[in-house]
Formats: C-alpha cells, sequence, structure tokens
C-alpha cells in the first residue's frame, strides 16, 4: 500500500461526518422552502450558506450552495493522494468540467445572460474544479461565458482539447442543433478516464468494471434518446469502452422503448412500466445508475485505502447533490410527488 494514501483516508473519515443521513433528506422534503434553507443551515452546507446568501436568492441560492458544497467536498477528499493516483481523479472530476461547458453552451443556444449561466456552473467559493484538475480556469470560465455565441465558446475551449471534439458539429450548432456536440463531449470524457485508469497501476480494477458500467448506462440512454428523436442511427456516438457490445447498441435502438428489458444490465422494469404512462427518459437513467451504485459504492468503501475508495466518496457527495437539487427544485416548482420519488437513488446505495 503506498503510504501517500495515509492522509487522503483520514480525511475522508473525518469528511464523512458531513454527510447527510437518508432521513434527515426525507424530513427536509416535507419543510417548506424557508425552512428548506434554515433547516439545511444547521449542517455542513452552513459554510456555503453563509458564504452565498448574499450573493444569491432562492431559488438560485439552493441550486449554487448544493453544488459549492459537493466541490468543497470533493476536492477536500483528494488530498494527500499518490502522483498517479491523482491523474486518474483529475480524469474522475473533468466530469463537472464536462457539465460546465455542457451548461455554457446550453445556456448560449437559449440566450441566457451571464447570471443565469454562472448559477448552475460547478463551483467551489465560485473556483471550477477544473482548477484542481489543471485543466480549465476561473478566469477561463469567465471568458467562455462572455463570448457571443457558441462558435466563440468552441473556438475558445480548443486549447483545452475539448474544443477539438466540438469543431467538427459547429455546422449542425449554427442550425440551432446542439445535441450532437453535448453528447462528443461525453465520448471525450469517457476516452480520456480510460486512458487514465489504464497508465494507472494498482488496484484499479473495481473502478474500472465501475467505469464500464457508467458507459453501458451512456450508450442505453443515447439509443433511448435516439428512439425518442426518431434517429435511430446512433453509431457516431457510442463510447466504446463498455461491456454491451455496439452491435447489440444498434439492435437496441431498432426496437420500441417498452421492449428493452431483456437488453438492460440490470432488472429495471419498474421504470420501464413507469415510461410507459409518463414517458420521462430521466426514470430510465436514474434506475440503472441506483443499480449501479447499489452493487458499487459499498464495494468502494470497502476496498481499502484506495483510489477507488476516494473516487467512491465524491460519488457519494454526488449522489446527495442530486438528491438535494431534486428535491428543492421539486419543491419550488411544484412537481409531483410521485415523479420525485421515482428519482430517488440516496437512500438505496447507503
Amino acid at each position: 500500500m503506498d503510504s501517500t494514501y495515509t492522509g487522503a483516508y483520514g480525511r475522508l473519515k473525518g469528511l464523512r461526518q458531513e454527510f447527510l443521513s437518508v432521513d434527515f433528506v426525507e424530513q427536509l422534503e416535507q419543510k417548506d422552502t424557508d425552512e428548506f434553507v434554515k433547516t439545511l443551515s444547521n449542517t455542513g452546507y452552513r459554510k456555503e450558506i453563509d458564504e452565498l446568501s448574499g450573493l444569491y436568492k432562492e431559488p438560485d441560492l439552493l441550486e449554487v450552495v448544493i453544488n459549492a458544497h459537493m466541490m468543497r467536498m470533493s476536492r477536500n477528499s483528494a488530498f494527500a493522494i499518490p502522483p498517479l493516483a491523482r491523474n486518474v481523479v483529475a480524469a474522475f472530476l473533468a466530469r463537472y468540467d464536462i457539465e460546465n461547458i455542457k451548461t455554457i453552451l446550453s445556456s448560449k443556444k437559449l440566450g441566457y445572460n451571464v447570471d443565469q449561466t454562472e448559477t448552475f456552473l460547478m463551483v467551489q467559493r465560485n473556483i471550477p474544479v477544473g482548477i484542481f484538475a489543471g485543466l480549465i480556469s476561473r478566469e477561463d470560465y469567465t471568458n467562455m461565458i462572455a463570448q457571443k455565441d457558441i462558435e466563440g465558446v468552441v473556438n475558445y475551449i480548443v486549447k483545452f482539447g475539448y474544443g477539438t471534439a466540438l469543431l467538427k458539429y459547429l455546422d449542425d450548432a449554427r442550425k440551432g442543433d446542439i445535441s450532437k456536440m453535448l453528447m462528443s463531449l461525453d465520448i471525450f470524457y469517457y476516452t480520456r478516464l480510460l486512458e487514465a485508469l489504464r497508465f494507472y497501476v494498482g488496484n484499479e480494477g473495481l473502478l474500472f468494471d465501475f467505469i464500464k458500467g457508467m458507459i453501458d448506462i451512456r450508450n442505453i440512454m443515447t439509443v433511448i434518446k435516439g428512439i425518442e428523436m426518431g434517429d435511430r442511427d446512433v453509431k457516431g456516438f457510442l463510447i466504446k469502452g463498455g461491456d454491451i457490445s455496439e452491435s447489440k447498441l444498434n439492435e437496441m435502438a431498432q426496437k420500441q422503448i417498452s421492449s428493452l428489458s431483456s437488453y438492460m444490465p440490470f432488472k429495471i422494469d419498474d421504470a420501464l412500466e413507469l415510461y410507459k404512462t409518463d414517458p420521462f427518459a430521466s426514470y430510465i437513467e436514474t434506475a440503472l445508475k441506483r443499480e449501479l451504485y447499489k452493487k458499487y459504492l459499498k464495494l468502494f468503501n470497502e476496498s481499502g485505502i484506495s483510489v477507488a475508495q476516494i473516487i467512491g466518496f465524491m460519488l457519494r457527495s454526488e449522489v446527495e447533490r442530486d438528491e438535494l437539487r431534486t428535491a428543492w427544485l421539486g419543491k419550488y416548482y411544484k412537481v409531483s410527488k410521485a415523479r420525485i420519488d421515482n428519482m430517488k437513488v440516496l437512500k438505496y446505495v447507503v
């Protein structure tokens, strides 16, 4: 065992105390919007609430607070890890750079202003996670948002590698379609992550299997979105490296969504049945992620002092972020309780 992990292990043990319990989150769901914020301020989220409450108002305040807290937890959990493992963690954390770029591209398409865009970026004290990953700085994000159009954003981020993946879809973007750009970012992310895992020598086999599972989910959702949009030719948007073969995915793309049960890596018949009456594709994605996380998060925590344990901690932070965001936005925008309940993951994985 690399002794450098000792510092990370001790920090993770302390940070775990900040995680909210399932019961606490369920109690939050019963609060009105004012009580929701007050109750959350009695937890580790108070730091972010105190720092950001003077800058944002509801409902944006909670969006920013929840994102910032997740970023703080993720950055702190990556303290004192071996240099080689740091490369893997950086590749994993680039998922938030990808999410930020998607947010900026979408905001340009929708004509949102700077303030509306910044609210939804993954930040911690207004510092994007890219600072840790060595990819995109706060200043660069500001410059990206300031670009007048999607083409300007793409040209700006060519130097980070992401732009190269987007350039070939500029014509589609000019016609108002950025879906191919957004899909290409996922391909770019998982390709780089798999490369980082291959170069790291250690007990990363468990993590490698998990990433393959994430790729399978991403490919399944690409197929489902293709079916919904009437574009069943998904070959150019599938990520290599998962367990489900390209031929099987192409076969799935010719089916109806309601008949995909036998193709799924997990039994999610309830979600598929729900989709028939409420065609909301996130039901299927949530159900797949729920089963994947149920399988691996506990194994990550029990894997000993390793990069898998650190990334497992980050995933737990992300699940909490998603759960709080769903609860808050559902309450604020009066989303049905049935839909909220079917988007839950936390109680199944802790």
